[in-house]
């Protein structure tokens, strides 16, 4: 409970600390349940081997260890996994800073593959950013890096935003 004393600046101020704790907990109810479906065998966490490293209102990492069953012809890493890869990365720092019963989808994603990523490669890892989140609709970028920090591929994606009916399954 505010006390009467607050200033309005004291206010503001204590509406972006009330802002941070909620967009804290959006992103800490998205991790849970990004856990859970790999735990359960579900989506493309379990499916390609993604792992949510870190995640925070407008910012995730996610990070993957290439493998042979996400090869092309050539031994390399398909650019098909690296686009889902940025998607993912993308996705999740867009759920993670929306309010209470919003949800989002990915409208329109670009990707540039500058790099290739062999199968045998070690660990490389997605960093992606929101640039803008506005009521309808947000953009993010993301990066691809491979383990010695060269940048592999990056991607920018517009999400749509919308409310979560009342009564729907993922509330």
């Amino acid at each position: 409970m505010r006390s009467s004393h607050r200033s309005d600046e004291g206010d503001a101020e204590m509406a972006e600390v009330d802002d941070r704790r909620d967009d804290t907990d959006r992103a800490r109810d998205y991790r849970a349940l990004v856990e859970y479906g790999a735990a359960a065998g579900i989506g493309l966490g379990h499916s390609l081997g993604f792992r949510l490293e870190s995640l925070t209102a407008g910012r995730s990492v996610w990070t993957l260890v290439p493998s042979s069953r996400a090869a092309d012809a050539r031994y390399a890493l398909a650019g098909g996994v690296l686009a889902a890869l940025i998607e993912v990365a993308i996705s999740s720092a867009v759920q993670a800073g929306l309010p209470d019963r919003t949800t989002q989808t990915t409208s329109q994603l670009s990707t540039s593959f500058v790099g290739a990523v062999r199968v045998d490669d070690p660990e490389i890892c997605c960093e992606a950013t929101v640039l803008h989140l506005g009521g309808r609709t947000a953009t993010a970028e993301a990066r691809v890096f491979g383990c010695d920090g060269t940048l592999v591929a990056h991607g920018t994606a517009t999400c749509l935003l919308f409310p979560i009916p009342s009564g729907a399954a993922h509330e």
